[in-house]
């Protein structure tokens, strides 16, 4: 059952991210510091970051054509976030270098595997609505194009507004200091967590993905005439809010090395998996699949799989 899910992807099909690139500095510690303390890492680690970037780099390990568009600083940082991405097989060409720094991203990774993430948004905080004008042709070229909020938020609001023809999904993250699902407009999907979602539609959601208050809640995004959600769960896996129903997709159970990007990788996988023309519950379970395998590597796209890896991992 599920091998037949990634029969389902479609090698090829044009596959976009709109948003944040950043140099990720991730430190090994046996603790998180409280306020006022210091704790030793025990190494650290440079690797490409950055939402938007990690979701193509995804969605490209899967087959899919896929290009970033977005913004890096004119420091050495900045050309070394375009060389990985080359490296990745993601069309760089629409990136441009404008302001002295690119985004970073400062991670503390603890003995569980969880993390605490501090972010310098550099050149990502000020990718401009002028760009997306300059980029509006490629973007509805796509089957599918992701977003993210580690850029302005007005700068997401006119692609969301603006673009027509790809699949669009926006990921809520992180959330903005006055979430509402006006900002939702003309998405296809929204993808949030748990806080996120409370923060975004208004009320406190379920924590098992088997409670009946989906349903309530489901119903509700479809009088308001909102896009599909996706809500995920961590552990616990991820609800399907579509149509007026709510489908409940359960995790694989793994023991987490590093949860860094896991959420991105869900989001890549996603992109992709909507591109091939999957329904949105096949497509969460897919990426539910990815974002496990995700979570038994270290940092973020270093630990990304591709199709094959993911495919035997899930039939494990």
């Amino acid at each position: 059952m599920e091998s037949s899910l990634f029969e389902m992807l479609k090698e090829g099909k044009k596959v976009g991210a709109l948003g944040s690139l950043n140099a990720d500095y991730s430190f090994s510690v046996s603790s998180f510091p409280q306020p006022g303390s210091t704790v030793t890492a025990s190494g650290m680690v440079v690797r490409p970051g950055g939402k938007s970037s990690n979701q193509i780099v995804q969605a490209a390990l899967l087959g899919m054509e896929c290009q970033m568009f977005g913004q890096v600083g004119e420091d050495p940082r900045g050309g070394w976030l375009i060389e990985k991405l080359n490296e990745a097989g993601v069309n760089t060409q629409k990136i441009v270098k404008n302001g002295p720094e690119s985004g970073h991203a400062f991670i503390m990774v603890d003995d569980k595997g969880e993390n605490e993430i501090v972010v310098s948004s550099g050149s990502n905080g000020s990718l401009s609505k002028e760009y997306v004008e300059e980029v509006k042709s490629d973007l509805s070229s796509l089957d599918a194009l992701g977003f993210c909020l580690e850029v302005p938020v007005e700068t997401v609001e006119k692609a969301l507004r603006e673009v027509e023809g790809p699949i669009k999904v926006l990921n809520v993250s992180p959330i903005p200091s006055s979430p509402s699902l006006e900002i939702a407009q003309g998405a296809d999907v929204v993808i949030v967590n748990e806080e996120e979602a409370k923060s975004v539609i208004g009320k406190p959601m379920p924590s098992s993905p088997d409670s009946f208050l989906w349903g309530t809640a489901a119903k509700m995004l479809k009088k308001r005439n909102l896009p599909s959600v996706v809500v995920t769960l961590g552990s616990k896996g991820s609800v399907v809010l579509e149509d007026g129903k709510a489908w409940p997709v359960s995790p694989k159970p793994v023991t987490p090395k590093d949860t860094t990007g896991c959420g991105d990788s869900f989001a890549g996988s996603l992109l992709a998996a909507l591109a091939s023309g999957m329904s949105l519950p096949d497509a969460c379970r897919l990426a539910s699949f990815a974002s496990a395998y995700s979570a038994l590597g270290d940092g973020a796209q270093s630990s990304y799989g591709t199709k094959e890896e993911i495919r035997k991992f899930a039939q494990e």
